[in-house]
């Protein structure tokens, strides 16, 4: 346990994958299923223990519990008598990658049915647990726009830079509504927005990418975050008390050189050009 006060109780916090996005094959992936942390989850606490971790993010899985707008929470009543026993403090995650088979993120529905199933999930959970409560409205919007906006990975499989900005609009727009919705209902709940950090180079031989490679590293990297701090499309009613507490993804693949179309290329691992995320100031070792 954390000897001083801070966020969590833990130093080191966990999460489960729990992903559910519709992929390529037009398929619904449900990674809670497939990595069998829905059967398992018992242990899986357990183990986190016996770890000395005490933080697990979970995943409400929205298109599996909501159809059409009905509700069925019964598979995660097991999960909160097994986060009690084990002392584990949740982080709810209420969107990774994945939304109802009948929903687009570019339609105005999306956010009045998104903010209707956070503002229900979040009674539910706190009918069933203690305080504090922390939730992730959207994970990952940054990357999620690029996966389902311009590369057609997943849903909704669009193509271009403009749809990639669209889609990080709209994922936005419903983080920041639904936020206002699960404070509503449970006023001290604590959000976490989580995005990557990517470093984005030019090709040897394209100086001219250069500017192009410092907006992706510099600005897009950080804009959901900014519009959800009300920095950037105010319009859209963000604010730091929105945007709360901030998380990093870091990834193997997150230095990559520049690509004018399609996924930028991954830079090799003895790549001069790869930057350490912490840099030691000079006369201290490492």
């Amino acid at each position: 346990m954390a000897k001083k006060p801070g966020i969590f109780p833990t130093f080191f916090i966990s999460g489960f994958e729990c992903s559910t996005f519709l992929w390529k094959d037009k398929k619904r992936q449900n990674l809670v299923a497939e990595t069998q942390h829905d059967i398992f989850a018992a242990p899986d606490y357990k183990t986190l223990r016996h770890l000395g971790i005490a933080v697990a993010r979970e995943g409400i899985l929205w298109p599996m519990v909501d159809t059409a707008g009905s509700y069925n929470f019964f598979s995660y009543r097991s999960y909160y008598c097994d986060m009690q026993e084990q002392r584990i403090l949740p982080i709810w995650d209420f969107c990774h990658y994945g939304y109802p088979d009948d929903l687009d993120p570019f339609t105005s529905n999306f956010t009045a049915r998104f903010v209707a199933y956070c503002r229900v999930a979040a009674t539910y959970v706190s009918a069933h647990l203690p305080r504090p409560y922390y939730f992730t409205p959207i994970n990952e919007i940054t990357f999620f726009s690029f996966c389902g906006g311009e590369w057609g990975w997943v849903a909704p499989y669009k193509n271009t830079k403009d749809d990639r900005f669209r889609m990080r609009m709209a994922l936005c727009k419903a983080a920041i509504a639904d936020v206002k919705a699960i404070r509503e209902v449970l006023p001290d709940a604590r959000m976490i927005h989580i995005d990557p950090l990517v470093q984005v180079v030019a090709p040897h031989n394209r100086p001219d990418l250069q500017p192009a490679a410092y907006n992706e590293t510099y600005v897009n990297t950080f804009l959901a975050w900014d519009i959800i701090c009300g920095k950037e499309h105010p319009e859209l009613g963000g604010s730091p008390e929105i945007l709360d507490i901030v998380g990093a993804s870091n990834y193997s693949f997150g230095q990559m050189e520049y690509r004018e179309s399609g996924p930028h290329q991954v830079l090799e691992p003895d790549d001069d050009r790869i930057k350490p995320i912490f840099l030691v100031p000079a006369g201290r070792k490492s």
